[in-house]
């Protein structure tokens, strides 16, 4: 079972679950390009990154080291 993992920004939802990477250094590096591009800061606490499985069940709030969060 592979590891997908996805970003939120928010007011800019339908972005973020566009694509999913199965590296968390990916998608934490795309997560920070894309709040660049879009002039949010990455440390807002509303910026989230997201960890699934290939079958796309659940998400679950994870951490940049790709743990899940809390």
């Amino acid at each position: 079972m592979n590891k997908l993992y996805f970003y939120e920004i928010p007011e800019h939802p339908e972005s973020s679950f566009a694509s999913g990477w199965s590296l968390i250094e990916e998608c934490v590096e795309a997560c920070k390009a894309e709040c660049l591009e879009l002039g949010v800061d990455y440390d807002d606490p509303r910026v989230k990154l997201y960890l699934t499985t290939d079958f796309g069940d659940t998400f679950e709030e994870c951490t940049e080291e790709g743990e899940l969060a809390g």
